[in-house]
Order: C-alpha cells, then sequence, then structure tokens
C-alpha cells in the first residue's frame, strides 16, 4: 500500500520543456496558494476595520505588501516545481510555449491565445476611437443624420475587429479556408440551437439599416414605456420610468408592433377623463378644464388645449381634456400635474365629482309574517 501511494504521489500530470509536474507538486502547491490568499485577505479587512484605505500612503503600502506576498509565494511554488530562481523564465517560457490543442495543423499555445486576445483587445480599442472619430467629425461634416450616423459608426466597429480576428488567426498561420468543417458545424449549431440568437442579431442589423428605433428614442412595447440608451448587435438596453434598465431581444422590435413616441415629430398628446356630477353647466367644466391646462407646467400653447364632452355616462357628464407637451419624457408628470390643477379649479369653481351610485326603488314592503 505504501508503494502505491509513493507510485501515486509521483505519478506524472503534465511534462512543460524539461520540466516534470507530479501528483505531489500539485499537493504542495495547493496549501502555498491558500497561504498567499489568506494572508492578503486579513491584510486587507485590517487595513479596512481601522479605516485607513482612505490615506493613499497606506494604500500605497498595501499594494506594495500585496506585491511582496504574491511574489514570495510565486517562488515557493517555483522550488515546489524544483525550478531554480535562476531558470524561472525558462520554466516560464515554457508553460507559455506548451500546446494544448491543434487547428488545422496549427500547434496552439497558452502564448498564442494570450497574443490573440491582445490583438482582438487592441482591434476592439482601435474601433472605438475611429467610430467615435467618424461619428463626430466625419458624419457631423456631412450632416448626416444622428441615428444613420450611429448605426454606420457602429458598422466600422464591427468590421475594424473582425479584421483584427482575421489578421490574428492569419498571423498564426491558421488559414480561413482549413476553417471550413468547423464553419459548417458551427452553421449546423447557429441553424438548430442559436435560432433565437441569429434572429436577434439579424434584427439587429435590420435596426441598424432601417432605424425604426434609435438612441434617444422614447418608445411603448407592450406594456413598457422607456428611452432606448443602447442598440447592440443583439439586444436593446431600454432605461424605464421607474429609472430600470431592461435588455430587450432585437428581434422583439421586429416581430412585435413598437410604438416609438419619438418617430418623426416628438409632440406627444395627452388625455385626461374626468366625469362631473348632473346637473353641473358643461360651460363651466369647460373653462374650468382649459384653465388648469393653462396653469400646468409643460402644456403646449399651441397646438392649444381643447375639450370634449365624450357621454352622458351612468353617475356623469364625461369630458375629455386634451393637451400637447414638447416631449414624451414629460408625459407622466404633466399627467400627474394636470390631476392636482383639474382637483383645484374644480374645488374653486364648486364643481363636484361624483361616485358611481344606484337607485333602489321598493315597489312593495313584505308584510309580517310573509316571505
Amino acid at each position: 500500500m505504501p508503494e502505491v501511494i509513493r507510485l501515486f504521489f509521483q505519478h506524472e500530470i503534465i511534462k512543460v520543456g524539461t520540466y516534470s509536474i507530479s501528483v505531489l507538486n500539485t499537493v504542495l502547491m495547493v496549501p502555498i496558494v491558500a497561504v498567499d490568499v489568506f494572508i492578503v485577505r486579513m491584510f486587507t479587512r485590517f487595513i479596512r476595520k481601522r479605516d485607513l484605505y482612505k490615506k493613499k500612503f497606506v494604500r500605497n503600502l498595501g499594494r506594495v505588501f500585496k506585491g511582496i506576498v504574491h511574489l514570495l509565494a510565486f517562488v515557493a511554488v517555483m522550488r515546489v516545481f524544483g525550478v531554480r530562481l535562476a531558470n524561472i523564465f525558462d520554466f516560464i517560457a515554457a508553460v507559455l510555449s506548451f500546446k494544448l490543442f491543434t487547428i488545422a495543423g496549427t500547434d496552439i499555445s497558452l502564448l498564442t491565445i494570450i497574443v490573440m486576445v491582445i490583438v482582438v483587445f487592441v482591434a476592439a480599442k482601435i474601433a472605438k476611437v475611429v467610430r467615435n472619430y467618424f461619428s463626430s467629425r466625419v458624419f457631423a461634416r456631412f450632416n448626416i443624420e444622428e441615428g444613420l450616423r450611429f448605426s454606420l459608426a457602429k458598422l466600422i466597429g464591427y468590421l475594424i475587429i473582425i479584421i483584427g480576428v482575421i489578421i490574428a488567426l492569419q498571423g498564426f498561420g491558421i488559414k480561413l479556408t482549413a476553417l471550413t468543417v468547423f464553419a459548417g458545424v458551427l452553421g449546423v449549431g447557429i441553424g438548430f440551437g442559436m435560432q433565437s440568437i441569429t434572429a436577434n442579431i439579424v434584427s439587429g442589423f435590420v435596426i441598424l439599416f432601417e432605424r425604426p428605433i434609435k438612441e434617444g428614442d422614447m418608445v411603448r412595447l407592450h406594456d413598457t414605456i422607456g428611452e432606448v440608451t443602447k442598440i447592440n448587435l443583439r439586444a436593446t438596453v431600454i432605461k424605464t420610468i421607474l429609472n430600470e434598465h431592461l435588455i430587450v431581444p432585437n428581434s422583439e422590435f421586429i416581430n412585435s408592433t413598437v410604438e416609438n413616441m419619438s418617430y418623426g415629430d416628438i409632440r406627444v398628446r395627452i388625455k385626461v377623463n374626468v366625469g362631473v356630477a348632473y346637473g353641473t353647466d358643461p360651460g363651466l367644466v369647460k373653462d374650468a378644464l382649459l384653465e388648469a391646462a393653462g396653469k400646468t407646467e409643460n402644456v403646449m400653447k399651441s397646438p392649444p388645449p381643447s375639450v370634449l364632452f365624450r357621454e352622458f355616462g351612468n353617475s356623469s357628464l364625461n369630458f375629455e381634456l386634451l393637451v400637447w407637451i414638447d416631449h414624451p419624457r414629460k408625459r407622466f408628470d404633466t399627467e400627474s400635474d394636470l390631476h392636482f390643477e383639474i382637483v383645484n379649479q374644480f374645488r374653486r369653481h364648486g364643481i363636484t365629482i361624483p361616485f358611481p351610485q344606484h337607485d333602489v326603488y321598493i315597489k312593495k314592503l313584505p308584510k309580517d309574517g310573509e316571505g
């Protein structure tokens, strides 16, 4: 049994260059990492408990201390692996060049992945700079509409990132023609398992080109009202009137009926329904409603407010006040202000808002003893 245990711990897990890492090396590495994490956390907790993190000197000292602890832990792990201090860089080079897998005859190592990630990251940063430059300088010079400007800038950004990925692949000898099998498998996966994602991406391109909505628009989607804050390739971010951010798949804007309150003319008409008691002078009600509209902030003077006598209700004479505001964002605040002002004007003019009531007529009361 002891011999079996010894062989188990000496079993080679992986060989990196000329260095061999066994089960025992891995087991010994665990407590070193645990002690490293424990010391750093205890030091951080000690500083925060005494509220010392606000001092710049303490923060810098903390960074130096953590760096020293991590360095000592790293050296200890290297010694566990049997790596001398003079050979640490050789070991790191061996780890980075270790083959993980092969694509199209090209060996992919950790270094390959790191460099590809860096290339894509740099491409994304360049795409952001170029996108902002085109949006603020080039497109603005040609007086391109803001929504179209945003769409074109997005497409330019995506194009630069795609070029960066192609450069990264070609740079490591991965030819795109060699990836046809992978692309075919991916296509089948997209056709079956990624239908919704594909639909949302295609819908994203439709939104960018057709522009039924754009950033800054106030929209109503089903029962949700909010402002479009960002249009991404797969989903759109809507900030609701309750300051909640909803991530809505782009296909919802293509397959559903969307009310764009900012499309074309951004003015919005508000309707307020109100009922008054029978016997009230309708002319007095009209004057009171128009006076309430005139005293309410955000209500436009042109087009002017109007009042409609809608119907003779069961318990009231029903009127409708129609006013205009210059932006959809002001809708709910203006509706609330109108309600407050209508109550004030009705109270001032002695106008009563009735509640539903029913008259019950009893033709004959039952005699004593009758059911």
